[in-house]
């Protein structure tokens, strides 16, 4: 039986790829180092360290510090502009009027978490959310959708983990649930990973979980 999703957050409920994108690109190119925004976009998934050294060679700690910090003062300044997918809203309403949970496991530090979750008010429908801080592994090992599953209390096999990149559902599958990738843009792929469902929107996903419980 089907008792809880573990969400992505961005990309996936929330509308808000470009401004991390641009962010990242404006903080890294801060100290003289060249990121392309388009290839930043298609590493979105992954973590930040993950993500900087694809653009510069061992990066030190002292300068993935200054880049987290210019990174989050230029998302903060644009968090105005997020939007919550309109049909991330109607499922995460969908779910909590069924009594399924919800709870985010995202490639964001605590740095950002906090502001983008009360900011966009999706603390109303999520029962709790993880960062990649608060684990040893980031994206695509799975341990972020496993303390998720941990803090919702419940089983791996009762828990859908949804995203929009393949780092999602190869951490999905990974931790041994039923995984499902939402195309949101020519970076959502999934013919190499192969998730148990593919949405053309979120809206699917209520109704795919009320058919899998129907029959238990």
């Amino acid at each position: 039986m089907i008792m809880g999703v573990a969400f992505d957050l961005d990309g996936t409920l929330i509308d808000n790829a470009n401004i991390l994108t641009l962010a990242l690109s404006r903080a890294i190119e801060d100290f003289g180092y060249r990121a392309d925004p388009n290839k930043i976009r298609k590493y979105l998934g992954l973590s930040f360290v993950d993500i900087v050294s694809k653009f510069i060679e061992n990066p030190s700690n002292d300068l993935l510090e200054k880049i987290k910090d210019a990174r989050k003062k230029y998302v903060v300044e644009s968090i105005s502009a997020f939007k919550i997918f309109p049909d991330a809203l109607y499922a995460l309403k969908a779910l909590k009027e069924l009594g399924i949970k919800s709870s985010v496991a995202t490639s964001l530090g605590k740095d950002l978490i906090g502001p983008v979750i009360k900011g966009m008010k999706l603390d109303y429908y999520l029962c709790c959310w993880v960062t990649v801080d608060e684990v040893e592994k980031p994206k695509p090992e799975p341990d972020v959708f496993l303390k998720a599953m941990q803090l919702m209390d419940i089983r791996q096999e009762s828990c859908i983990v949804v995203g929009d990149r393949e780092y999602d559902v190869i951490a999905g599958k990974k931790a041994g649930s039923i995984t499902a990738l939402v195309l949101r843009d020519r970076f959502s792929k999934y013919e190499s990973v192969k998730p148990d469902y593919i949405l053309r929107s979120l809206e699917e996903l209520p109704d795919i979980i009320s058919a899998l419980n129907s029959k238990i």
